[in-house]
């Protein structure tokens, strides 16, 4: 299933994209849902940084009565991301804790810069793999697949929107 989210952040271009590609585990304090983020490799190639970002999700969205039996690396994804500041572009693709090698999430968000501001163009996609579901035979998979896609794009759409609020409130804060 395919999305997009635009967002206007109220700060200059090179300010907003060296801020969201950077300073990862400072916007953490600033995403509620977040319990961690860290980029445990980062390679330089003139005007392109590749990432590896690793993430863990907070308990506190997952309801009380399942809690228990929901495991970190459920709440966990990694983040490969390719930021280039030549074209303020980041291309990036998920790997999820829950249902490895079974979801696709992949995208590419844009930044440009219009009267002052920046606006994040985000494009994504999140693609379930029905015959790769543990356990779920194919042809009950197929039929709860594009259901699972909207769900997640669901959950996962909200999340996004909070990363470019959060490069938000980390700069008015302190810069």
């Amino acid at each position: 299933m395919r999305f997009t989210i635009t967002d206007e952040l109220p700060h200059p271009l090179d300010l907003v994209f060296s801020t969201h590609r950077d300073k990862l585990e400072e916007l953490v304090e600033y995403l509620p849902n977040v319990e961690s983020a860290k980029t445990v490799k980062r390679e330089e190639d003139g005007p392109v940084v590749r990432l590896e970002n690793h993430w863990v999700g907070a308990t506190s969205d997952v309801p009380g009565v399942v809690r228990p039996w929901i495991k970190a690396e459920m709440l966990s994804w990694i983040d490969y991301a390719e930021w280039d500041a030549s074209t303020h572009t980041c291309r990036w693709r998920l790997e999820l804790g829950v249902l490895p090698g079974a979801i696709t999430a992949k995208g590419e968000t844009k930044f440009r810069e219009e009267d002052g501001e920046t606006i994040a163009d985000m494009v994504g996609e999140f693609v379930v793999h029905p015959e790769r579901l543990p356990g779920v035979p194919t042809f009950v998979a197929k039929k709860a697949a594009p259901a699972l896609e909207k769900f997640i794009v669901g959950l996962i759409s909200p999340n996004l929107r909070k990363s470019n609020a959060a490069v938000v409130e980390y700069i008015d804060d302190n810069l």
